[in-house]
């Protein structure tokens, strides 16, 4: 079966929802960020939600990094 579409795979085909269950948005100074909780109570940046681009260009909040869950204020 051939799909001619611009969609991306993501919407084709959704991944379980398992792995959305890790993640949350969280606060660091003053920054929205996408964060998955990793082992040690750690979270990894997974992305910026910020629509301030300077924030994009800080990398201390690039995608993948490290932040500790004690700095991080979270949303319900």
């Amino acid at each position: 079966m051939i799909l001619y579409t611009m969609m991306p795979n993501e919407l084709i085909y959704p991944t379980a929802d398992n792995i959305f269950e890790k993640q949350s948005i969280v606060s660091h100074n003053g920054v929205e960020l996408l964060v998955q909780q990793t082992e040690n109570s750690q979270y990894e940046i997974i992305r910026v939600l910020s629509s301030d681009p300077n924030h994009y260009l800080n990398q201390q909040y690039c995608p993948g990094q490290k932040l500790s869950g004690d700095l991080c204020q979270f949303y319900q």
